[in-house]
């Protein structure tokens, strides 16, 4: 196999490292559909820059499928949506595979979409309906919280948001920090269904982000995707009878 200058995920998910190790931290992940630059090639690790959060880490070689530069603005200049579902099923070149919200569909046309030169055709015509943000976010309730996830299977507090503001067409940066210069301030008093609310650490960094479902409730990924009561003090828990997260801010963002 050999490793060219770019590539994309044709994966359900991948892990993304901090150094060329199975024991080092994940960082972030791919999604199906994402492209990649390579910028240290090698065997069995290659580092790679996602340009669309212009983050950068250490992944399986294996796990990537390459493209030359032509290939790769080609694909980076077709028409891509993104899943809007919570999970979906497609079958392609090697049988049937799970996608999840946020995956980028390439070339969707009503069933089917294509990736290079694979088909994939869904089992059931993806919803592109436009649900609310809260919707969205409501899709992870309960899944478990994972540093650097983006899944069902395990997500941070920053991929939640991140993910459903990509399901609408909305790229945001991948940390909290980086997030919370989006969009536009909102005054506390003035907040609604769908902000953002963001929070501070003891040092005053911005750490942890979640969705507002209503004035007084935010869904945000901390142990688990969970519901919890909202107010100018942070966010409290009633099973610790405790703040857990400081307020900092509040954007509105799309």
């Amino acid at each position: 196999m050999e490793i060219l200058d770019y590539g994309y995920c044709k994966l359900t998910v991948v892990p993304i490292r901090a150094s060329n190790s199975d024991a080092s931290e994940i960082v972030t992940q791919l999604l199906f559909g994402d492209l990649v630059e390579i910028i240290e090639k090698g065997k069995p690790w290659i580092k790679i820059r996602f340009p669309q959060e212009n983050y950068e880490g250490w992944m399986d070689f294996k796990q990537l499928t390459y493209l030359n530069h032509l290939e790769y603005k080609t694909l980076l200049n077709e028409p891509v949506t993104y899943l809007k579902d919570a999970m979906a099923f497609v079958k392609g070149p090697t049988g049937l595979q799970t996608l999840f919200l946020g995956s980028a569909l390439r070339n969707l046309n009503a069933s089917s979409m294509r990736l290079g030169e694979e088909t994939y055709t869904f089992l059931q015509a993806p919803n592109q309906e436009n649900k609310s943000l809260v919707e969205k976010a409501m899709a992870y309730l309960n899944a478990p919280y994972l540093w650097g996830g983006k899944s069902l299977f395990g997500i941070d507090c920053s991929a939640l948001v991140q993910n459903c503001l990509k399901a609408e067409g909305i790229i945001l940066p991948r940390d909290a920090s980086q997030q919370v210069n989006s969009g536009i301030s909102v005054n506390f008093e003035d907040r609604q269904v769908g902000d953002i609310p963001f929070f501070i650490n003891a040092k005053g960094k911005v750490h942890h982000v979640g969705i507002l479902i209503n004035k007084n409730e935010i869904i945000h990924a901390a142990g688990q995707v969970r519901i919890d009561q909202f107010d100018d003090r942070g966010i409290f828990r009633k099973d610790f009878d405790d703040y857990t997260h400081q307020y900092y801010s509040i954007r509105r963002i799309g």
